[in-house]
C-alpha cells in the first residue's frame, strides 16, 4: 500500500438534466442535485486510491458528512477536490471540498474503509443465507 497524508485528486463533471435535483427525485429544480454531488465525492476518492492498494483490496464507503451550501445551475461546471487527511490502520479519511465558478458549493468529510474485496463481496453475497 502506498497511501500517504496530503494525497489530492480533483474531479470535474458538467451539471445536467441528468444530474439535476428534479431528475434525481432529490428536489423539484434543475440544479445540480445533492446524490450527484455526493456520488462525485465517492468518485473522486476512488480515482485517488487507484494503483495505490495492495492486490485483492478495495475500498468501501462508510461515511459521508457534506453540506451542500450552494445551488449550481444547468451548464455549470463543479469540480470535487478530496485530500486524505489520515490514514488509521485500515480507515481513511477525506476533506472534501466541492465548488463551481462562483465557489465553494459542498464542503465536509468522507470516510472509506480498505477490505478485502473477494471476502467483503462473498461476505455480502451470502447475508441472507441463514
Amino acid at each position: 500500500m502506498s497511501l500517504n497524508t496530503g494525497m489530492k485528486m480533483i474531479k470535474t463533471e458538467t451539471v445536467t438534466v441528468e444530474n439535476a435535483a428534479k431528475t434525481l427525485g432529490s428536489g423539484s429544480l434543475l440544479v445540480y442535485g445533492t446524490p450527484a454531488m455526493l456520488l462525485l465525492v465517492e468518485k473522486t476518492a476512488v480515482a485517488l486510491l487507484d494503483g495505490h492498494l495492495d492486490e485483492g483490496m478495495t475500498t468501501v464507503g462508510t461515511n459521508l458528512n457534506v453540506d451542500h451550501v450552494s445551488a449550481s445551475p444547468i451548464g455549470c461546471e463543479v469540480s470535487c477536490e478530496v485530500t486524505l487527511t489520515e490514514i488509521d490502520r485500515k480507515k481513511l479519511t477525506f476533506a472534501v471540498e466541492v465548488k463551481d465558478p462562483a465557489g465553494v458549493i459542498g464542503k465536509g468529510t468522507h470516510e472509506r474503509f480498505i477490505v478485502d474485496a473477494e471476502k467483503f463481496q462473498n461476505k455480502a453475497n451470502g447475508k441472507f443465507d441463514k
